[in-house]
């Protein structure tokens, strides 16, 4: 999910790389740049996060999942970390996140959907955004949230994929968990997983989606009583 700054940001790099022959080569640097730190930061949550209580407790979805299974990597463009855990599991990770400060991962955000429940919490290294999202079982499926980023456009959007058994698997230098049939679970949220679509919006194009409303609780301060 993206502030208000990220996609100004987000705005000028998309009016860069339009540029002819010069937007090319900036896009490829830029990629390659980001990449060259965002490898060792996951493999220092990876590290982190296995010496806590939230070891086995989390596992990799969304665009990560995809870049492996699509292209053996990173999405080139994506600029977050997609992990997801179980609502038991969240006050293991904020157990966890002294450790994680001192790994450098600061708290950032906490998403609370318009029930007051905390569905997403979010760490930051350097310009690097860790999202933990918070898969809620029902009924056979895994309910997840997403919102639009106020003033303007203020909704609180519900997903669901099937609820699966993990499966560990290795990818970039580390041992993770994934959901066993990832074919099932990327085609529910991507359709043609296969084919790139750089400009895939998770507000508008996750076909996982059940319903849109307004988002009535956007405070996603992390609160300061929480390590």
């Amino acid at each position: 999910m993206t502030s208000s700054i990220d996609r100004l940001r987000l705005i000028t790099f998309r009016c860069i790389a339009r540029v002819p022959i010069i937007g090319r080569a900036f896009t490829r640097r830029r990629d390659q740049s980001f990449a060259d730190h965002f490898v060792p930061a996951l493999q220092d949550l990876h590290d982190v996060l296995a010496s806590t209580e939230m070891n086995g407790r989390y596992w990799v979805w969304a665009g990560m999942l995809l870049g492996w299974a699509r292209e053996g990597g990173l999405l080139a463009h994506d600029r977050d970390a997609d992990f997801a855990l179980l609502p038991g599991d969240v006050p293991l990770l904020m157990r966890a996140v002294p450790a994680l400060r001192q790994a450098g991962f600061e708290p950032m955000m906490q998403y609370r959907n318009n029930e007051g429940r905390v569905t997403e919490l979010v760490f930051h290294r350097h310009d690097t955004k860790f999202e933990f999202f918070v898969f809620e079982p029902l009924d056979g499926m895994l309910r997840y949230f997403v919102y639009g980023w106020p003033p303007d456009n203020l909704v609180e959007v519900e997903s669901r994929v099937p609820d699966q058994d993990l499966t560990q698997f290795e990818f970039l230098g580390r041992s993770w968990l994934r959901h066993v049939d990832f074919d099932l679970e990327l085609s529910c949220m991507y359709g043609d997983w296969r084919t790139p679509r750089r400009e895939w919006n998770y507000l508008k194009d996750d076909l996982a989606m059940v319903s849109i409303r307004a988002w009535v609780n956007p405070d996603s301060s992390w609160p300061t009583d929480n390590n």
